[in-house]
């Protein structure tokens, strides 16, 4: 007499891999636990498939009892699990003796570019001296991409636009996003810039590759760097007879500095002898 009842289930060693991309519909199947051994299917009741443990609490995938094939329940997100493991119970009953094991089936989920990069900030505000040195780094631009890790969340980056248009005035390095100067700065000639910068992924499918941009201004302030230049006649001539406070000469010099470091004061620095001339220092 031999007993109806199976025994406990083994565990195979060799776990079953399978591959899903990221966006597959719910209800395509995945693949199966079936055995590659079998040429024919065994008659329906024969051989079941039932999950007794793994990684998916939530129910993303389900295994066909009688067939072993693996449905997609819900939809995949990589960035929150990208990989499942489930623990199937494998029981055999076309022996006359029942026989039960534990099939170790991985899927992996295969990421896709669903996300473009992203910029924290925008607009982005840029505050330079003009007297900052050429090769000097003034900005790093950084852009997110929540796609899982790889080339799909790898970010270049490039200006897309820039006004005016100074040839050679400013360096964006593609891969860290680092911000330099190409030449000096003047602030008479260019006191801002306005930049659009995109931040492109890696995507292996150029056609399928995310972009994203940011607006970028950057100001130049200005450093007391020229000197005030006198316009006024150097030589004049007054009749001595004129009376005291007869204005005899407008002394007028331009600074091309702007704000308070181009506003000129005056005074009489030699040749004031006897102190015959008074300078408003203002005018």
């Amino acid at each position: 007499v031999v007993s109806s009842s199976k025994g406990s289930p083994t565990t195979n060693s060799q776990p079953i891999t399978l591959n899903s991309v990221e966006g597959a519909k719910p209800g395509s199947i995945v693949g199966s636990v079936r055995s590659p051994d079998s040429q024919t299917l065994p008659e329906v009741g024969q051989v079941t498939y039932t999950v007794v443990g793994g990684t998916d609490c939530d129910g993303t995938f389900v295994v066909d009892r009688q067939t072993g094939d693996v449905y997609l329940a819900h939809e995949l997100d990589f960035e929150k699990a990208p990989r499942y493991t489930l623990q199937i119970e494998v029981d055999d009953f076309s022996m006359p003796l029942p026989k039960s094991h534990i099939v170790t089936l991985v899927i992996n989920v295969q990421d896709s570019n669903d996300h473009a990069p992203e910029f924290p900030e925008d607009p982005i505000i840029i505050v330079v001296p003009e007297s900052t040195d050429p090769g000097s780094s003034i900005y790093t631009f950084q852009a997110i991409d929540k796609d899982g890790s790889g080339p799909n969340s790898e970010v270049h980056y490039s200006i897309l636009q820039q006004w005016p248009d100074v040839p050679d005035l400013l360096f964006l390095d593609p891969t860290t996003g680092v911000l330099s100067l190409g030449m000096m700065l003047d602030h008479e000639r260019t006191s801002s810039l306005l930049l659009v910068v995109q931040a492109t992924d890696s995507a292996p499918d150029v056609s399928q590759r995310r972009r994203g941009t940011v607006t970028a201004r950057i100001f130049v302030t200005d450093v007391n760097d020229n000197d005030p230049v006198f316009i006024s006649p150097s030589v004049v001539s007054v009749m001595e007879d004129q009376p005291v406070g007869f204005v005899v000469v407008y002394v007028m010099a331009v600074d091309a500095d702007q704000g308070e470091n181009g506003r000129v004061t005056y005074r009489i620095q030699s040749g004031n002898t006897g102190g015959k001339f008074s300078l408003n220092p203002d005018t």
